[in-house]
Order: structure tokens, then C-alpha cells, then sequence
């Protein structure tokens, strides 16, 4: 695992920031600016000028070196979608007076399908289309493929696993440490080891090609209007060529199962015998990895995934016995 640095900087003296590079960058008056969402290595801004392109979007990354990246991921997932991603318009990498790194990209209307609260009380038919759209985008990129696994600037493995299990035993290993720093709780710890154990026995089934993954698309990811309609999909995270299944426990992630993502995508497209298995590992590893690297702990998540986890484990267990 690459060590990131995050840097502790307000959400107004992010903001500031985001007015001053973006009036520097078009010669322009800033007449307005709100913050819009943020998560665990960003926030975002929308900051209104008295110029085309009039509206845009300011996603200032806590962590560094992640704007580049996510601008060529957004770029490459663009590529034919069904499914609108915005357009980035330019790039700002820190410097000692503005210490944060900036993508500029297109205002797309609409909110994100957590907060579109009218979203949850919307009829089983127009959840269970909204769901249809979601998948046919994932099943699109995970149709892509590649010869090699690993992150998309940098996929030199033959094999998932030669890739992944290395990931998967740093994660554990700095967990442990967090651990006996007090900064990771017991339970987690408890369920991180047990899956752990049972590695080669939740991936004994071979993954048969690298797919595209969008690497983080759960509801908070995906805009939409009013009347539910789809108007965009953003923020991947380290896009890789990887077990397209990887990309399949977001589909859980927060209220991602009243759209019944996660089944349709199920049913509408092979997966493996072990996919529920797999995904509660992938899932419960990756959010210790996204606190390791943010220094940001969502418990409520946490909490969720070692049940999910464990209740995986000890369905296993009773099936062997």
C-alpha cells in the first residue's frame, strides 16, 4: 500500500482556496460558492462565475497525489458510458500558497441518490429501473478488459490474486497496528483476522479476465433528479483491471439495497459461487483501508460490515460442519 500524505486543512480554507484558483485560472469574478459534499479525501464546491463555463465543480482532495488519477479514471470510464460522467476542465496541483490539489469539472444538475430523500419513497417500479440503469452501467465497464490486473496507470499483474492478496495482508498488517494504538476497535480486528483466515477458501475460484471497475459507486455517487432519472455518475476511486466483483459490494454500501442494486446486478449478470463471501471481504478490507489512508473512521459503516462479514463466515462454517 502506497503511503499518502492528507493534509488537515478546514472545509472554509478549502473553499477559499477553490474561489482563488478558480478566478486565477479564468481571469474572472467569483460571484458565489457553496460546498456541495465531501467525503473521505475531498470536499466539493460549486463555484459560480460571471463567464462560461458559468457553473463548476471544485473537488479539493485532503490527499495528495488522487487528482490526477481520478481525472484520467473519470476520462476512461467517459469512454462510450451509458451513463453520463462529468467533464473535467483543468487540473490545479498544490503549491506552497495553495496547498491542495483541485479538479475543475462540469456542474451537473442534480443531488446525489443518499441525500434525494424523495428518491426512497418512489415506487418499487422506478427504484427497480433506476437499478437496471446502474448495473447495465457497471456490467458496460466491467465488459472492458485488459491483459494485465492492478490500477489502471499501473496494471503489471498475470493475476488478481498476485495483486490483491499482497493489498489485502498490508491492509491487515497496518490494521494491527492501528489496533494496538487504540484507533481500531476489537471487533473489527476480530473480523479482519477471521476472514483473513479463510483467505484461500473465499478466493479458490479463479477470476477469469481483468474488467474495468469504477472502484467506488454507491448511491452517494450517483446524481439524480426530482423524478429519479439518472443524470450522472461520478467520483470513482482507484479504478483498476480487476475481479469485476470488486466493484459489486458498493452496490450495498448505505440505502444502496432499498434500489436493489446489488440483486439486480446478481441477476442479471454471472458472478461467482463465492460473491456474497467475497464481496463482505472486499468490502469490510477496503473501508479499514480508506480510514488507514484518509485518517477518516465512519463507525456506522465499520459496524455494518463486520456483521455482514461475520454473518458470511458463519454461514460457511455451518454449511462445512
Amino acid at each position: 500500500m502506497q503511503d499518502r500524505m492528507t493534509r488537515t486543512i478546514s472545509r472554509k480554507q478549502a473553499g477559499a482556496y477553490a474561489v482563488k484558483v478558480v478566478s486565477g485560472h479564468y481571469g474572472c469574478d467569483v460571484i458565489g460558492m457553496n460546498f456541495v459534499g465531501g467525503g473521505s479525501f475531498a470536499d466539493v464546491f460549486l463555484i459560480r462565475i460571471d463567464q462560461p463555463p458559468y457553473k463548476i465543480i471544485m473537488k479539493a482532495f485532503r490527499t495528495a497525489m488522487m487528482h490526477e488519477i481520478e481525472a484520467a479514471n473519470l476520462k476512461l470510464l467517459g469512454q462510450g458510458s451509458p451513463i453520463k460522467l462529468p467533464e473535467v476542465y483543468f487540473l490545479f496541483t498544490a503549491t506552497k500558497d495553495m496547498p491542495m490539489d483541485f479538479i475543475a469539472m462540469e456542474w451537473i444538475p442534480g443531488k446525489n441518490a443518499l441525500v434525494n430523500v424523495r428518491n426512497w419513497f418512489q415506487s418499487q417500479n422506478k427504484r427497480r429501473r433506476f437499478a437496471d440503469q446502474i448495473t447495465d452501467a457497471l456490467g458496460f465497464w466491467h465488459e472492458q478488459t485488459n491483459d494485465k490486473y492492478g490500477l489502471v496507470q499501473d496494471a503489471v499483474y498475470d493475476r488478481w490474486l498476485d495483486y490483491y492478496k499482497p493489498f489485502a495482508e498490508d491492509i491487515l498488517t497496518k490494521a494491527h497496528l492501528m489496533y494496538k494504538k487504540g484507533k481500531l476497535h476489537g471487533k473489527v480486528m476480530a473480523s479482519l483476522d477471521a476472514a483473513w483466515d479463510r483467505f484461500d477458501d473465499i478466493f479458490s475460484e479463479a477470476i477469469q479476465k481483468p474488467s474495468l471497475i469504477h472502484g467506488d459507486l454507491n448511491v452517494m455517487n450517483i446524481m439524480t433528479d426530482r423524478k429519479m432519472n439518472i443524470t450522472a455518475i461520478i467520483d470513482p476511486l482507484e479504478c483498476r483491471w480487476a475481479d469485476k466483483e470488486y466493484d459489486l459490494f458498493q452496490l450495498r454500501n448505505l440505502t444502496g439495497d432499498r434500489y436493489f442494486l446489488y440483486e439486480t446486478y446478481k441477476a442479471k449478470y454471472p458472478v461467482s459461487e463465492k460473491c456474497d463471501m467475497k464481496c463482505a471481504f472486499y468490502a469490510l478490507f477496503n473501508e479499514v483501508y480508506v480510514y488507514m489512508v484518509s485518517g477518516i473512521k465512519f463507525d456506522f459503516i465499520l459496524n455494518r460490515l463486520v456483521r455482514w462479514m461475520n454473518r458470511e463466515l458463519e454461514k460457511t462454517s455451518i454449511h462445512a460442519s
